[in-house]
């Protein structure tokens, strides 16, 4: 049973209205012959003897979140309010600037909520620009060039006209797909994995780039990056200065690390440790 307190009634009462708490608990039903005599009930007055029984849980935040990995340790951070405005059904990470640190994309907005629920539609798609130290800032839509105002569902990163710019699709409930062409961003290093039969794109596999004695952000290979959504298995990896090496960790464990050319825009590395230039 969802509840909340009621300042008026100085009570914690029921959130549901009766038809939707009588459907879940027939016993509601029985009890309450009218809603207004339902309205003027707390939680402990709606489950009688049964309240004595129940379990009280609580949150302290609805935020979305983002959880960063410190030294084996999850740390929870708010994401901007620009987040909080309408909730998140997609989820996408990579550079969208080609500044070698990595940004998070949102699709928003849900309108299948209950009779006594405001439709939740204040986003129109978000990008947030990451520091790389994890903070994150929301990139407005006159900057970012993305906008959609429908109920926005799986999204997707990839590539798709190999100008070494990660773009972005969006698909919709109810309404089109949107494609959205990276045209600002620095264009980065295209990497291509073959992990051999059986995994060809070598998904699970993670790399990152290397740039003298400093490393770049850790990026994965996955199949399947959300709600009807895969990402390309193509990786843009963000080129802020020349990198000098590859690494790679394959599923199965093995790690190899490549020097990259000079002047290289996309390479191609097998399980073995192979590696050749598909363009300069």
């Amino acid at each position: 049973m969802e509840a909340y307190f009621d300042r008026e009634m100085n009570a914690v009462v029921p959130w549901r209205d009766l038809r939707a708490m009588a459907r879940a608990l027939p016993c509601v039903q029985e009890k309450f012959t009218s809603y207004h005599a339902y309205g003027g009930s707390s939680v402990a007055e709606t489950l009688g003897a049964k309240f004595s029984a129940a379990e009280e849980l609580s949150a302290a935040t609805l935020d979305s979140m983002v959880f960063l990995n410190r030294d084996g340790k999850f740390e929870a951070r708010s994401l901007p309010v620009e987040a909080q405005f309408a909730p998140a059904f997609g989820v996408c990470v990579g550079d969208m600037d080609g500044d070698g640190k990595e940004d998070v994309f949102l699709s928003q907005n849900f309108f299948a909520t209950l009779p006594e629920e405001w439709r939740q539609d204040a986003g129109r798609a978000l990008w947030l620009r990451g520091d790389g130290k994890g903070g994150l800032k929301a990139v407005s839509g006159q900057e970012s060039g993305v906008a959609v105002y429908g109920e926005q569902r799986g999204c997707a990163l990839a590539d798709y006209d190999g100008d070494g710019r990660v773009d972005l699709v969006v698909t919709q409930n109810g309404n089109a797909t949107k494609l959205f062409h990276n045209v600002g961003a620095k264009p980065g290093l295209r990497v291509r994995l073959k992990g051999g039969p059986g995994n060809p794109t070598g998904v699970g596999a993670q790399m990152r780039l290397i740039y003298g004695e400093r490393k770049g952000p850790a990026r994965e290979i996955h199949a399947g990056s959300g709600y009807w959504s895969q990402d390309g298995a193509v990786e843009v990896l963000g080129t802020p200065q020349a990198p000098t090496q590859l690494w790679v960790r394959w599923a199965g464990g093995r790690t190899t690390t490549n020097s990259v050319p000079a002047g290289a825009r996309e390479i191609e590395v097998d399980v073995e440790g192979k590696m050749g230039v598909l363009r300069q």
